[in-house]
């Protein structure tokens, strides 16, 4: 399997260079041709002088042994070899000529090997042949020795020396031959395969010549093309390529590298290549990479140019000499400046807000925690959330761009308020914080505090207009229980929320129950999803009292929410928590369905109230639910009373009025709660038409005490009179209170001395009927009736 591997490979190789030819790209044929002939002319050289001693050999022997004719013809043969070695070796270098001439000497050559090699034989193979020099181991060697030689001296012509080699061996055999008849054969035969083996490896010779010459003139071309494209590279691009000796300073410069370093190229050579570039941190570590023998790659570097500050990018390695890596330097330089720029543009919104340039929530949390971290245990540090008082009303009455600009006043006056190690940002929209490092004391912080509600509290006159700010502040102090930058913004966010329900312009400091308070309202949220489908609530009833008889004349319904875990929960607890999430209107319109539906139980002379809330008044649902719940639980709408208050109708009042109209039109009855608190205007009264006045608990406490109260009360149920009104007290406990009530004008009365609210099903003369009423609306015309469904309609299509 190998000697079948070896013979394979060694026919290839045989064929290689016996088929080989020069012949594909002209360029390279040329330069090998006039190659060939060159080392011709150097080859023959050194033969004709190696070659003397055996001519002179060969002569000796003609003289001595052969006879005259045989004398002459081998002198002939000898002039003829020395007149073409003497050619050979005056024959001058080609390189000048042109390739036609060039091919005719090769064609020559070819001929003349043939010619010398007929010379040759003139002194050597015929007078072996016929016994004129004796055939002994001398003559063999000369006989062989002219094998080497001529083959040697025409080895880079191929075929010349193998018409020099077969000739040769062809008129030895033949005098092999003649001299020993067939005996002589095998000597023949060795004699053939020595020529063979001597003309195959010239030829071998021949090949490695041509490609290492071939090579050779790849490798000028590609350094040619490189060394253009270096050039082109140089002149063009918008790189500059540059090299120093061995010192490190910079040679050869080019014009467009010495014209964007600011110099000319005098000037610029002999400069150190740290030199070049402004004294920075970036500039050390390329002298460090330098002197430890490291490349640099893309290291970028401040350069002072006529006073402006540019950025290159330079890339360089230790150049090679003959004696390995020398201290000598190249590289390339790139002005990257504008690409800097932007980054570093990229980099600073990414850190700090566009329009205050102030740090942005993630610079200054990154910041805080920075600080928190580095606190010793003795150190406070404090941090304040606040954000800007109404500002939406700026914005929407006076523009963006005014609301844009007092952001960034606003931010400029935090900034003066803080110290210089402090730490101002803007969060988002109009939140902003500072963090206050190293406090002394908590009063340091609400000092600091107090100085930027007072400074953010001075106009601003934007355009010609006097703009009036404040802000909301929430402070969090570092402690044992809060040391992390999540921690202490949550902790000032939530002592921020109570500043605003302590009515806004004010400082508060976090305390623990704040977060308690925030978990339990969270949770109540979270409770308040479930708690409908889950029926947890349930409507308690007050009595409605007639104030001469003390008979109850209809009742209040009062929410009631029965949690699983924590049993009984405060209206005043869940309501507001309803009314900031939207569920107040999913609730109230259940309690609207469940306080009918439980109607239809009772006598016909009682009646129920249900409060409604602002929220109620802005759906589009009311209406709909409310015709829906009556006409579900047959009861008639006179005794539906709806209770609201003055907060409802404050706002789009007009709106209000109408949807109150619409109700009132279906025989609902209108009640105006808490009457007597708030602005209580007495155009609300003059507006719409309200069945009852409900006046508040607050002047029925003290209404036995007080003679004020007496005549506020008086003046209530006077008015209400004159207009046809029923007035209701809220929260009599005792007789006293009762009886100056009754003196007062008031015709109803409400509170814990006739009971509390009491479960359904503890009110007198209910009577559970298991059978589906069906709605019949005496009373309502069908005009009316047509009406409210075309409202409700409409308000469905609004919704």
């Amino acid at each position: 399997m190998i000697a079948n591997v070896m013979l394979q490979r060694l026919f290839e190789i045989c064929k290689e260079f016996w088929t080989f030819k020069a012949d594909g790209d002209p360029l390279t044929k040329e330069f090998i041709v006039r190659q060939q002939l060159k080392l011709i002319a150097d080859v023959s050289r050194i033969v004709a002088i190696l070659t003397l001693p055996i001519g002179i050999y060969m002569v000796a022997n003609l003289f001595i042994f052969a006879s005259k004719p045989f004398l002459y013809a081998g002198l002939f043969g000898m002039a003829v070899v020395t007149f073409a070695s003497v050619r050979n070796f005056r024959r001058p270098d080609p390189q000048g000529s042109d390739m036609k001439h060039i091919y005719a000497l090769r064609h020559t050559l070819c001929v003349e090997s043939v010619v010398v090699v007929c010379g040759l034989n003139l002194c050597l193979a015929v007078p072996l042949a016929f016994g004129q020099i004796p055939f002994d181991e001398n003559s063999m060697i000369m006989a062989l020795g002219s094998i080497v030689i001529g083959g040697f001296s025409y080895g880079r012509i191929p075929r010349a020396q193998t018409f020099y080699i077969a000739i040769q061996t062809m008129f030895l055999a033949f005098s092999i031959v003649f001299i020993n008849g067939v005996a002589g054969l095998p000597s023949v035969a060795l004699l053939i395969f020595f020529a063979a083996a001597v003309d195959s490896i010239y030829r071998l010779s021949f090949l490695n010549f041509v490609k290492r010459h071939i090579y050779a003139a790849k490798q000028k071309d590609a350094a040619e093309t490189v060394k253009l494209l270096l050039n082109d590279y140089a002149e063009q691009s918008s790189d500059w390529l540059w090299e120093t000796d061995e010192c490190k300073r910079i040679v050869q410069s080019s014009e467009r590298f010495a014209m964007a370093a600011g110099m000319t190229p005098s000037d610029l050579d002999g400069t150190h290549v740290a030199d070049l570039f402004a004294e920075s941190a970036e500039r050390q570590s390329l002298s460090q990479l330098i002197e430890q023998g490291e490349a640099v790659r893309n290291l970028t570097l401040p350069i002072s140019i006529h006073g402006d500050v540019r950025w290159w990018r330079i890339s360089c390695r230790f150049m090679n000499n003959s004696n390995g890596v020398s201290g000598a330097l190249r590289g390339v330089a790139t002005d990257i400046t504008i690409a800097k720029q932007a980054k570093d543009q990229i980099a600073h919104l990414a850190h700090f807000d566009s329009l205050t340039d102030l740090p942005n929530r993630s610079s200054f949390h990154q910041s805080l925690q920075h600080s928190v971290t580095r606190l010793q245990s003795h150190q406070r540090l404090a941090v304040l959330y606040l954000d800007i008082d109404r500002f939406k009303e700026i914005n929407d009455t006076m523009g963006h761009r005014t609301g844009d600009l007092v952001l960034q006043e606003v931010g400029n006056r935090l900034a003066e308020a803080v110290g210089s190690g402090d730490v101002v940002a803007r969060l988002s929209g109009d939140e902003f914080a500072a963090c206050l490092n190293y406090i002394d004391s908590v009063e340091d912080a609400v000092r600091t505090a107090s100085e930027i509600v007072e400074k953010v509290s001075v106009p601003l006159m934007i355009d010609g207009h006097r703009v009036v700010s404040g802000v909301s502040l929430g402070i969090a102090i570092s402690s044992e229980d809060c040391d992390t930058a999540e921690g202490l913004l949550q902790y000032a966010d939530i002592a921020l929320y109570k500043s605003k329900q302590n009515g806004r312009g004010c400082v508060t400091i976090f305390e623990p129950y704040m977060l308690t308070a925030i978990q339990d309202r969270r949770t109540i949220e979270l409770d308040l999803l479930t708690a409908l489908k889950g029926r947890e609530f349930e409507l308690h009833y007050q009595p409605l009292c007639d104030i001469e008889t003390r008979e109850p004349i209809g009742y209040e319904a009062l929410i009631r929410w029965n949690h699983p875990t924590k049993g009984m929960i405060a209206p005043n607890d869940f309501i507001p928590v309803a009314e900031t999430t939207g569920m107040i209107i999913q609730l109230g319109e259940w309690v609207i369905r469940t306080a009918l539906d439980e109607l239809k139980n009772w006598p016909e002379h009682l009646s129920v109230s249900v409060n409604l809330s602002p929220a109620q008044m802005r759906s589009p649902n009311l209406l709909p639910t409310i015709v829906h719940a009556l006409a579900s639980a047959g009861v008639e709408p006179h005794r539906l009373e709806l209770e609201i208050t003055e907060t409802v109708i404050m706002t789009n009042n007009q709106a209000n009025f109408d949807l109150l109209n619409k109700i009132r039109s279906l025989g609902i009855k209108i009640a105006l709660d808490d009457f007597g608190t708030g602005y209580s205007s007495l155009n609300y009264l003059r507006s719409f038409p309200f069945d009852k006045i409900k006046i508040d608990r607050c002047f029925v406490e003290e209404v036995v005490s007080r003679d004020d109260c007496q005549a506020i009360i008086r003046s209530i149920t006077g008015l209400a009179s004159s207009l046809g009104m029923v007035t209701t007290a809220e929260g009599i406990e005792c007789e006293e209170q009762l009886a100056q009530l009754k003196i007062d004008g008031c015709q109803q009365a409400q509170g814990y001395l006739f009971s509390k609210a009491m479960p359904a099903s503890e009110i007198a003369g209910r009577v559970v009927n298991a059978s589906t009423n069906v709605a019949i609306l005496d009373h309502m015309s069908k005009s009316k009736f047509r009406s409210s469904i075309e409202f409700d309609k409409s308000k469905r299509q609004a919704g």
